[in-house]
C-alpha cells in the first residue's frame, strides 16, 4: 500500500463541497477541512503509486481546486 496526504487549496467557500466530492473517490480514507494555508487534507491509501497518481490527477481536475501538494508516506521499517 502507498499512503499519501494531499494538501488542497480550493476556491473560497468551496471547501465543504469539494471535501464531499473527494470522499466519494476510490482509496480516499479521510478528508479534513482545515484552517490556514491549506483548505483540505486528504488521506489516501492506494495499492500502488499509479493508483495514487490517478487519485491525485482526479482531484486536480476538479473545477474548484486551485492548488495541491502531495506527501507520500512509508511505514517506518518498511
Amino acid at each position: 500500500m502507498v499512503k499519501g496526504y494531499i494538501l488542497v487549496i480550493t476556491k473560497p467557500g468551496k471547501e465543504y463541497e469539494v471535501a464531499r466530492e473527494i470522499l466519494k473517490m476510490p482509496f480516499v480514507d479521510d478528508v479534513d477541512v482545515t484552517y490556514g494555508l491549506w483548505d483540505l487534507v486528504v488521506r489516501v491509501n492506494a495499492p500502488s503509486f499509479p493508483e495514487l497518481d490517478k487519485v491525485i490527477m482526479t482531484i486536480r481536475s476538479l473545477k474548484d481546486i486551485e492548488q495541491t501538494a502531495t506527501l507520500v508516506s512509508q511505514e517506518p521499517g518498511a
